[in-house]
């Protein structure tokens, strides 16, 4: 796929800001915005649900001047001279993305049906239309001014967008949780709502994918805390669905440095014991790659496959000779009760948790709603 091709544009400027919501709420990437510039997107993510077709019809116009720099997207219909369709690229890349990516922003068909955008006006500062809200209308035209006269970078503008969009989702949806959480988690409470989590009966497929999230969520706390990862990086987590070989991957969760070479990575199994096929599989992935500690984490008790103890001690032993990796081999449960014990504030995980569902959810097919619900449900039985 073309990297300037609108679909490529959509899906990368998201992950951007996916991962930038991760790291802090988007605050760094949100500052090293213009005051004004910050303060427009604002006004527009803060109206988003009651105004979608001013959110669509700035997306379209950003995406558009990034896919052909050349483009004033302030002529948006092609009757204006020098314009395009942006009804047509509207329908075709802008609305479908949101229908699958903020589905609550999503126009039925075009923002460009809304009566306020579709007039045959340019979006210049004196745009006539009606935008009912002066505020947003105002930052709509300014933002577009900005790129076209003062030759604003359209990209940051798009991140910026998402970044406020994604933050505002996960805001919204993570409210409730926080108003249950009592300031106070015991670990041990904590530890029996992920266990309750983890294996209770779903009749949905993913749940596999919980320990992952939790594992990755406790990292992402770490790798800013802990000495061991001072100036190294969290890389972000992939599907599940495609294999980390086909991936270029080495396990579920990957750090690595500066130089963005592997330093650590974990493996994560749920309900099958670690055996020496399994040491031997992980091998294969890390073997040419300069990594110093693996882990082989699972939900299975026991952790090692019965009878096979001795084998997989031998084999982590051999490797760390060829290779110098350390292999270690642990349940899930007590690793996280580990990792929490490191915690100044336990509270941290579960918000970290629970937003990670709910950013899972939102971009791949692995989270069902249902998982959602059951973790909304275990929080307000246990810890609220």
């Amino acid at each position: 796929m073309n990297k300037n091709s609108p679909t490529k544009i959509l899906e990368v400027t998201y992950r951007k800001a996916i991962e930038e919501t991760k790291k802090d709420s988007g605050r760094s990437f949100l500052n090293g915005l213009k005051k004004k510039q910050r303060e427009w997107l604002v006004k527009i993510a803060d109206k988003s649900e009651s105004l979608k077709a001013v959110v669509t019809a700035l997306t379209t116009s950003l995406v558009k001047k990034i896919e052909i720099p050349e483009q004033d997207i302030r002529y948006h219909k092609e009757e204006l001279k020098g314009g395009y369709s942006g009804r047509t690229f509207d329908t075709k890349y802008i609305t479908p993305f949101f229908k699958e990516n903020f589905r609550r922003l999503a126009m039925k068909e075009s923002g460009w049906l809304t009566r306020s955008i579709e007039q045959p006006h340019s979006f210049t500062l004196d745009f006539p239309g009606k935008i009912r809200d002066k505020a947003v209308k105002e930052a709509f035209l300014q933002i577009l001014n900005d790129v076209e006269e003062n030759k604003a970078d359209p990209q940051k503008y798009l991140t910026g967008l998402f970044v406020l969009l994604v933050h505002q989702m996960v805001i919204n949806r993570i409210k409730p949780v926080r108003h249950i959480l009592s300031k106070k988690l015991p670990i041990d409470s904590i530890i029996k709502c992920l266990i309750s989590h983890f294996f209770r009966k779903y009749y949905v497929s993913g749940a596999s994918r919980l320990p992952v999230i939790a594992i990755y969520s406790i990292y992402e706390i770490l790798i800013r805390n802990v000495t061991r990862y001072s100036g190294k990086k969290l890389k972000p987590l992939r599907s599940h669905i495609s294999s980390d070989m086909r991936a270029g991957g080495i396990g579920d969760i990957e750090i690595v440095d500066e130089k963005n070479k592997y330093f650590e990575a974990v493996e994560i199994k749920h309900n099958i014991p670690i055996d020496a096929i399994i040491i031997g599989d992980a091998y294969e992935k890390f073997k040419y790659t300069p990594i110093t500690r693996y882990y082989l984490l699972t939900t299975a008790e026991p952790n090692i496959r019965e009878g096979e103890e001795r084998k997989t001690k031998n084999l982590i032993s051999e490797i760390k000779i060829e290779h110098g990796c350390e292999i270690i081999v642990n349940g899930i449960i007590p690793s996280l009760k580990y990792y929490l014990r490191l915690l100044q504030n336990p509270i941290d995980f579960v918000e970290r948790y629970t937003i990670n569902l709910e950013l899972e959810f939102s971009k791949t097919t692995e989270i069902k709603n249902e998982h959602i619900k059951a973790w909304r449900k275990i929080l307000q039985e246990n810890l609220g």
